[in-house]
């Protein structure tokens, strides 16, 4: 009898662990069949608000608000890409090179001559924006001092004006609510005499300048033609100006011949006007001898930087001068930003220096450098070299970085204030793209991401090189190859 009780209980805890085995199994397949497979997690509203991740992990977010609801879908096939993107790339003239690859798996999809280092235009400053971020931090501000020195022969304090590589200063009051005109020269006047009444200074002053935070021999770039600086794309690279190189704001302003000498004759005329405002009312002590023609300063370098600064005014943000510089193509901003950027670094800050740390920037990001040449930071040489396949590994690279998906995030987008704002007027592409445009007479390159109908994030790069100025028709030929990718 208890030979049979003992095996009933054994047969019934094997019962029970069969059921309890079962139902296990049932649970798997329920959870692998019956439930939806996500490729990815489910995506944000934006590329840009989180860092997407590696080639070889999971996709990252869609830019697009439809998309976001729903994970993406099934990678576009290669042959699917390539029936989208060539009708549009055959109308184009000159010679195209072109990549697009799916961010989320590295996957190639579309590949013409991209290998084949091209001049791709302001497709550069997306690796200068990078450079940028990394070497100097998104958040940090770059200064413009002024510093007293002791009376020279004459008896006048001599006060320095020391560029501290912010070009888009104001003339005006500093304005938190702007990115050029953040600092602003009226500002430093005020607190310049507020600082000079602190240490009891008065009496005569003159105003000098101090620029050699950067290092050119010429603050011309030996690479750009003469009918650049002719144009007005780009002035003198120096460490001191007013709203990129310009007399008032606005990127459709001239650019100046010499935007140093023009903003130090700015801060003098406030400085001038304010000292005479206080000798009116009979509070101020001082008097500014002012000068046509204000030179640098004989002191030595090491004695400028030692002295404490009796004022100073500081910039917008580095973050939102790569923003302004993506968004508006500002030549003047990406060549002074990249400069300091090889200053911070321990390099040169020279045009050669800040062409290195980009190359340098770029084989960090993990792009395959071979046959890279950059010889400057705004895109603006014909002699840069970037392949389509090099430029896609850019932005692939920032992708996977969160310290660098900000630059993403700043890439011009349809509809918005940029040079693509009136691009791409139509949905599904006016909601998916983000990129940056490029054009020279001989180039027009369009660098960045697409979103499709599903949900899949593709970088990208286009150039139309030897276009022979049919910029209007190689623009067109690569918006269409590109809105037919959005609406895969």
């Amino acid at each position: 009898m208890t030979d049979h009780r003992r095996s009933d209980r054994t047969l019934v805890v094997l019962c029970v662990l069969l059921a309890l085995a079962v139902a296990t199994l049932l649970g798997m397949l329920t959870r692998d069949f019956l439930l939806p497979r996500l490729a990815s997690p489910p995506a944000p509203a934006a590329v840009s608000s989180a860092p997407a991740p590696s080639p070889t992990t999971t996709a990252p977010a869609s830019p697009t608000p439809q998309a976001a609801s729903s994970a993406p879908g099934e990678v576009p096939s290669p042959a699917e890409v390539a029936a989208a993107v060539e009708p549009g790339l055959a109308q184009a003239p000159g010679v195209v090179s072109a990549e697009f690859r799916d961010l989320a798996t590295g996957r190639v999809l579309y590949s013409r001559s991209a290998d084949e280092p091209v001049a791709p235009a302001s497709a550069v400053k997306i690796l200068t924006g990078a450079a940028v971020v990394d070497a100097l931090g998104a958040e940090t501000t770059l200064p413009t001092r002024v510093v007293a020195l002791p009376p020279d022969e004459g008896g006048a304090v001599e006060l320095v004006l020391v560029g501290g590589g912010d070009v888009l200063l104001g003339t005006g009051a500093s304005d938190p609510s702007r990115v050029d005109g953040r600092a602003g020269l009226r500002t430093l006047a005020q607190r310049t005499l507020a600082g000079l009444a602190e240490r009891g200074i008065t009496g005569r002053v003159t105003v000098s300048t101090d620029l050699r935070l950067f290092e050119d021999e010429d603050p011309l770039n030996p690479a750009w033609s003469d009918g650049m600086v002719e144009s007005g794309n780009i002035a003198p690279v120096q460490p001191l100006a007013t709203y990129g190189g310009r007399a008032a704001p606005g990127t459709g302003q001239d650019r100046l011949a010499d935007p140093a000498a023009s903003a130090a004759r700015a801060f003098q005329a406030e400085l001038d006007a304010l000292a005479e405002a206080e000798s009116e009312t009979g509070e101020g002590g001082v008097e500014v001898a002012v000068r046509e023609q204000i030179p640098a300063t004989d002191a030595p370098r090491e004695r400028v930087l030692a002295a404490e600064p009796v004022a100073e005014v500081r910039s917008a943000p580095v973050g939102q001068q790569v923003e302004y510089l993506l968004a508006h193509s500002e030549n003047q901003v990406a060549e002074t930003l990249a400069h300091a950027a090889a200053a911070a670094a321990g390099r040169p800050a020279t045009h050669a220096g800040a062409a290195v740390l980009l190359e340098q920037e770029a084989a960090r990001l993990g792009v395959d450098t071979a046959g890279m040449d950059v010889v400057d930071a705004s895109g603006l040489a014909a002699a840069n070299r970037l392949s389509a396949a090099q430029l896609v590994g850019v932005v692939t690279g920032l992708s996977a970085d969160p310290a660098r998906t900000i630059v993403l995030d700043a890439l011009p987008r349809p509809g918005e204030d940029s040079t693509l704002g009136e691009r791409f007027p139509v949905a599904p592409a006016r909601d998916a793209v983000a990129a940056k445009t490029g054009t020279l007479d001989q180039t027009v390159s369009l660098t960045g991401t697409v979103t499709t109908t599903t949900g899949r994030v593709l970088a990208f790069s286009v150039v139309s090189s030897e276009v022979d100025w049919e910029i209007a028709p190689a623009r067109a030929a690569i918006d269409d190859a590109v809105a037919a990718v959005a609406a895969l």
